[in-house]
């Protein structure tokens, strides 16, 4: 068991978590003045988009903001270990932080490839704290002396699975389907590949291939583009499984993959999303089995002619440890858990990202 001390005359618990809240105005100051670089290296690492860098930054200061408004009554614990995940840049810090303010001695590590802004950021921090309070290996070295302390996070998210209820605002739904799919061309931790469709499909499907057209594809400094760039090997896989999908048999397809070129980006590679419908069982198709993984820029549409059929897909296609993404009004009986949401209301054009078509009067 790691000890809670650092040694004679370490800080205490309530020492670390007053010195953690009196820094947190210097942490905001700091997160300012490398929004920039932060945003470079999002750009160049994970090929995000103006309008995903901003959201993603914005999210993590949305995070400590809500963190500087929490009042802990009890601090100590077992000294923290972060991890921040490639995938999941800038959610190690309201985690590191909250330890911290909890009393908590904490080292952050960052697996390979990860964000280098989030490691820069946190050693500027602890030189600030007492010596041992707060320590940062460098990006990718997950081999060192803090590695047995007790691990909170960060969370790794996973694919979703969306149930478009009879009840939901099906322009809302693919809307929200077109941002859960193609944002960063498809390969977002918590993309959605799958959509149960109940009661009539046509109109939702409509939307979808005019967003699925329409979504502007461009290169990271493209302050319109929705999405970005992807490396060779993903472009191969994804029109790989594009392929097997086309050719199934009962499968229709409603808009093809494929690659795209723009003179402005020449060497850079972008694909074009797919789009399928595959018949329920109730329309005589079976329950899937064997289908090829989606990836990628692509969505799957399962229309369902009832509510139960329509939850029995989701039981299929989501197990309890994976995320549901529901449109519609939350049944009374539906307990939601923390990796579930619900969707239902009207759809804020204001709030669209850039790169999608705008709705239709």
């Amino acid at each position: 068991m790691p000890s809670d001390t650092v040694g004679a005359g370490a800080v205490s618990p309530g020492q670390i978590a007053a010195a953690a809240t009196a820094l947190m105005p210097e942490l905001f100051e700091e997160i300012a003045l490398a929004a920039d670089s932060l945003a470079d290296d999002l750009a160049e690492r994970l090929g995000m988009v103006a309008w995903e860098r901003e959201e993603q930054i914005g999210a993590a200061q949305r995070r400590l903001i809500e963190l500087r408004a929490r009042r802990f009554h009890r601090f100590g614990g077992d000294p923290a270990l972060v991890r921040e995940l490639r995938e999941q840049p800038l959610e190690a810090l309201e985690l590191a932080w909250r330890a911290l303010r909890r009393g908590r001695r904490v080292h952050v590590e960052s697996e390979v490839g990860a964000c280098p802004g989030v490691f820069r950021l946190l050693r500027n921090m602890s030189d600030r704290l007492e010596p041992g309070v707060l320590t940062v290996s460098a990006p990718g070295i997950l081999d060192h002396a803090h590695a047995d302390w007790q691990a909170i996070g960060v969370r790794r998210r996973s694919e979703r699975v969306a149930l478009v209820q009879a009840d939901a605002d099906r322009e809302l739904a693919a809307y929200v389907l077109a941002r859960g799919c193609l944002r960063r061309t498809g390969f977002d931790p918590r993309v959605v590949h799958r959509v149960i469709v109940v009661g009539r499909s046509e109109r939702l499907e409509r939307t979808l291939r005019r967003l699925w057209i329409g979504a502007r594809m461009g290169p990271v400094d493209d302050e319109h583009a929705f999405a970005g760039p992807v490396d060779e090997p993903r472009a191969e896989r994804f029109l790989a499984v594009e392929a097997a999908w086309r050719a199934r048999e009962q499968v229709t397809t409603l808009c093809p993959g494929g690659r795209l070129e723009r003179a402005d980006a020449l060497g850079q590679c972008f694909l074009a999303p797919a789009l399928f419908r595959v018949p329920s069982p109730a329309q005589g198709g079976e329950l899937p089995t064997g289908d090829p993984e989606p990836c990628g820029p692509m969505l799957i549409v399962y229309p369902a002619r009832t509510s139960a059929e329509g939850e029995a897909l989701l039981d299929h296609f989501a197990p309890r440890n994976q995320g549901r993404l529901r449109f519609g009004e939350k049944p009374r009986d539906l307990s939601l858990r923390s990796i579930d949401g619900q969707i239902h209301g009207a759809l804020l054009v204001e709030r669209l990202p850039p790169g999608l078509p705008e709705p239709r009067p």
